[in-house]
């Protein structure tokens, strides 16, 4: 019988106490960066807007800076978009969080992967 290769999970979160920031808070980011919208980035993820606000003002509390900017409308519209400040620190997330994974995957590897699978040798028998 053959089995499915060995894996694992992780998620990055940044706390103070509680998390405040991770890979949703990101998405978020990203999606705003892109759309510059809020109300786009939230039909994106299938988010409530109130709930993304809620998301992005804790993040602002505990980051202490403004992440997010909102432009008011006129001839071309609102909007928002991110502060410089809100793009380095997603930046700097995003940064982190490859790093982690890289040495995540170096390290699975060694104790997982590089190791004989005892179950390997059952199947001998």
């Amino acid at each position: 019988m053959e089995q499915q290769p060995l894996s694992y999970r992780m998620q990055v979160k940044i706390c103070r106490g509680d998390k405040f920031f991770g890979p949703g808070v990101a998405q978020l980011l990203l999606l705003i960066d892109q759309y510059h919208s809020l109300q786009k980035a939230t039909e994106q993820m299938h988010i409530a807007y109130s709930k993304a606000w809620r998301i992005l003002r804790e993040a602002e509390r505990n980051i202490g800076v403004e992440i997010i900017r909102k432009k008011v409308g006129g001839a071309g519209g609102g909007g928002s978009e991110l502060t410089d400040e809100g793009r380095d620190y997603l930046q700097r997330y995003l940064a982190f969080e490859k790093e982690v994974r890289q040495e995540a995957d170096r390290l699975f590897a060694k104790y997982f992967l590089e190791v004989p699978d005892p179950q390997a040798h059952q199947d001998e028998t």
